[in-house]
């Protein structure tokens, strides 16, 4: 790129990278990838190392970094903010350095029903993802209760109800990754498994930007 392109583009749409604060770019892939440091996958029903010894089958959840500094922040950018361009570059920056799983599908946990957000945030991190894997992205889940995002609950008050996602995509089932911008107790994730579940999808694993093991009030 010559090196007015991006200040003109500046000029044009005003943006500048929120890791190196470079103009014209929404985020610089290297930037992006740097935040990226991944974690050893978890199991997805206990949290506990993957492979898990007490559920052999479960699935992982693979995390591209603690939900902390720069890469929580930029959680807040794509979610809170409204910087909704963040969602490809971000979902590329994993692909880049997260193992491929093999899939037939990736799947993004949808928004609560009523949500004010105009776009999914998770859907940007998958299609992200399926640029460099070279897999479909389907929003195939959808919530059946109207209930408040996560982030409104502590503790057992985060359990959801059998049911609470449903499976939305006809046709023949395959194999399914999950995406979701951060996990912290898992709830969502194991719901959004049962219901691929239980239309025959085999859950592969799940793709989550940052994870917070200890738990938090934003994911």
């Amino acid at each position: 790129m010559h090196p007015w392109i991006a200040p003109l583009l500046h000029l044009l749409w005003p943006c500048s990278c929120p890791v190196c604060g470079r103009v014209g770019e929404v985020a610089c892939p290297p930037c992006l990838e740097s935040l990226v440091l991944p974690l050893a996958p978890h199991c997805l029903l206990c949290q506990g190392p993957f492979p898990c010894p007490r559920h052999p089958r479960a699935p992982g959840v693979f995390p591209g970094a603690l939900h902390e500094g720069k890469a929580r922040e930029l959680v807040h950018l794509l979610k809170y903010e409204g910087w909704k361009a963040l969602g490809v570059p971000m979902g590329r920056a994993l692909a880049s350095k997260l193992p491929r799983l093999e899939t037939d599908l990736l799947v993004p946990v949808p928004l609560h029903r009523g949500s004010p957000r105009a776009y999914n945030q998770a859907a940007g991190l998958a299609r992200g993802l399926a640029s460099l894997w070279g897999t479909e992205v389907a929003e195939s889940l959808r919530w059946t209760l109207q209930r408040p995002p996560q982030v409104a609950f502590d503790g057992v008050a985060r359990r959801l109800p059998e049911g609470a996602l449903a499976w939305a995509r006809p046709g023949p089932a395959g194999r399914v990754v999950l995406v979701d911008d951060v996990s912290t107790t898992g709830e969502t994730l194991r719901a959004a498994a049962r219901a691929a579940g239980a239309a025959g999808w085999k859950v592969a694993g799940a793709v989550v930007w940052t994870w917070s093991p200890g738990g938090c009030k934003e994911g």
